[in-house]
């Protein structure tokens, strides 16, 4: 069973990254001044920050984030090494092991498919309509997934 605390809920993968480097680069960082640095809005913020310590890469205590020894050695590598390290953290995480899952053994499967897996595993319903588009959103920006219309394929 999943938790939703396990699920991110940040579309943009890429914002996450900028979140990860803005937290390096500011000790402390509260939600809000990361919504303002990815130009989000407050809540926004908690959600960013939230996915990247679903990473491992930053942590948080009463608002206060700042960068662990992964989010510094992910930041130090190459751009090529960087996507790589991305790809294996993101495939540890339950949800992107069950969805990649479920896209291979049902190419074409959509949006829809994914929420549903999702609310099968244990996230409340409004949880799983928000998150599954995240959860897609990741797998295409790390080229694992493709979309071809509503229909998800691996690459």
């Amino acid at each position: 069973m999943l938790k939703s605390k396990e699920v991110p809920q940040a579309n943009v993968l890429y914002d996450v990254i900028k979140t990860v480097r803005f937290v390096e680069q500011h000790k402390g960082s509260t939600y809000s001044m990361i919504a303002r640095h990815i130009m989000k809005g407050d809540r926004q913020g908690r959600y960013y920050r939230h996915s990247a310590q679903l990473l491992r890469f930053i942590d948080n205590d009463k608002n206060y984030a700042w960068i662990l020894p992964d989010g510094e050695h992910f930041l130090g590598l190459s751009e090529q090494d960087q996507a790589a390290f991305l790809i294996n953290r993101v495939r540890s995480l339950k949800v992107f092991q069950l969805t990649e899952h479920l896209i291979q053994s049902k190419p074409g499967c959509t949006e829809e498919d994914v929420y549903h897996l999702m609310f099968a595993n244990g996230i409340t319903d409004n949880t799983a309509l928000r998150r599954a588009s995240s959860v897609v959103n990741w797998l295409v920006d790390l080229g694992i997934a493709r979309r071809v219309g509503d229909s998800i394929y691996l690459n």
